[in-house]
């Protein structure tokens, strides 16, 4: 693990593997971590970055408003700190609104992008499931067993013990509850995507999980009319493909990527 200064804020980043870079941006509430079952696999044959965003995992939690944009233009900046010309980004939930607005704001900078369920294209009608609902119960976990509870029930699937260990860590620092819910808010407010799924010129991977309660599989219909987006649907997986079947996930990336660096 190593850290870095962008935007005066310490930001923690994992870089392993070499070849062809990919960037791993997680979720609401994730960090690192949340790659804990890809990034071994993925290093196998490419370079792979993942970092904590700010207010998240290990990286400075200041108090501040945590939006959209704010995110992509950290990325932007951390990609270039990085020196890296152009990289393909793989963005979970938050983490897939914010790289497909890297896509769209910043296009020389993303070379392929794989969105696994992203909210950013959600009606304005739309007010959070049930499921979004119980997963925001993680900022007021009193122990990592209530933390558990909140993770399992987003999706109906046992969240390991170590794993909810991680994340009641990280939400028991200064700051983390607060950076939480004002990304939670941001997201919810951030312009849609809608209107500008057309200007991702770069080509795109969809993944979704079709026990996907946080975000149901229906809400993928605007990016069916994207022109260069393929969309993969996944069985038995919920909101974290990446988590809920790895092996196939990891397949599906390295393959997809290396089908179009042919």
């Amino acid at each position: 693990m190593e850290y870095l200064q962008v935007g005066g804020l310490s930001v923690r980043y994992d870089d392993v593997g070499s070849g062809e870079a990919v960037l791993l941006i997680h979720g609401l509430g994730g960090s690192i971590e949340s790659w804990i079952n890809n990034t071994g696999e993925l290093a196998k044959s490419l370079r792979v970055i993942a970092v904590d965003l700010p207010g998240f995992g290990l990286s400075d939690k200041p108090n501040m408003s945590y939006t959209i944009k704010f995110y992509w233009e950290f990325i932007t900046r951390f990609v270039k700190i990085l020196k890296l010309e152009k990289v393909s980004m793989v963005g979970s939930s938050l983490g897939g609104h914010v790289a497909a607005e890297v896509a769209i704001n910043q296009p020389e900078l993303v070379k392929r992008l794989v969105m696994i369920s992203p909210p950013g294209a959600l009606p304005r009608s739309f007010k959070g499931t049930p499921a979004l609902m119980r997963y925001s119960k993680v900022i007021s976990a009193k122990s990592v067993q209530q933390v558990r509870k909140a993770l399992t029930a987003v999706d109906n699937k046992p969240v390991d013990y170590s794993y909810a260990q991680i994340v009641y860590q990280k939400m028991s620092m200064p700051g983390a509850r607060e950076a939480f819910l004002s990304a939670f808010l941001g997201s919810a407010k951030a312009p849609r995507l809608n209107s500008r799924l057309h200007k991702i010129k770069a080509p795109a991977l969809l993944l979704w999980g079709k026990e996907d309660l946080m975000i149901p599989v229906r809400f993928a219909e605007p990016f069916v009319r994207m022109k260069n987006c393929r969309i993969v649907m996944l069985e038995g997986c919920g909101h974290r493909p990446h988590v809920d079947r790895p092996g196939l996930f990891n397949k599906l990336v390295v393959d997809y990527l290396s089908e179009l660096a042919l």
